[in-house]
């Protein structure tokens, strides 16, 4: 059995975000067939149309080709998306090899709220085929009564809802390779 390459970032910049403690977690619970790396936003630089990619646009755009499925967590910031994470999805469909073109994609958001920015974000990314999953849905407001002062995410429950999320992107993975078998 091969390992499931998952790669995850975050709408967010902040060190301490709710999201990046909810992506810390997602690697604690993953299967055991599968690996999450974590990647930054804050290196990329603001998306213009050029014809020279710049060097952290190229990495961060291979390491997602490279990967079987992708979770993205991100914060609601007013009903709109972060610019970060809108900077992140230009570069990568700018990228030009379809990088999203039927990956499993799963979203969550942890924040003070989550709703039209989430809406927004599956469109965006149904845009570009992405194969996103519709359930389980990972939304949840109050985040800072689920994350302790040490930015580990405690609620069990919402670890529990992470973990089965994770389980549906790792199957969904799982039916794609055997699909191709």
């Amino acid at each position: 059995m091969s390992i499931i390459r998952i790669v995850g970032f975050t709408g967010s910049l902040r060190e301490e975000s709710y999201n990046k403690a909810a992506l810390r977690a997602a690697q604690e619970l993953l299967p055991a067939q599968a690996e999450l790396e974590i990647l930054s936003l804050s290196d990329l630089p603001a998306f213009t149309e050029t014809y020279n990619t710049p060097e952290s646009v190229r990495l961060f755009s291979e390491r997602i080709a490279q990967a079987d499925a992708l979770l993205v967590a991100t914060p609601e910031y007013k009903g709109l998306l972060s610019n970060a994470l809108k900077n992140a999805l230009k570069w990568i469909a700018a990228s030009g090899d379809a990088a999203l073109a039927e990956k499993p994609v799963a979203l969550m958001g942890i924040g003070r709220q989550s709703g039209p920015a989430h809406v927004q974000l599956r469109q965006l990314l149904a845009a570009q085929k992405s194969d996103l999953l519709d359930e389980p849905s990972l939304y949840v407001g109050e985040g800072h009564a689920k994350i302790d002062a040490e930015g580990r995410l405690v609620d069990a429950d919402l670890r529990e809802q992470l973990q089965q999320l994770l389980q549906t992107l790792v199957a969904r993975v799982d039916d794609a390779k055997s699909a191709l078998v």
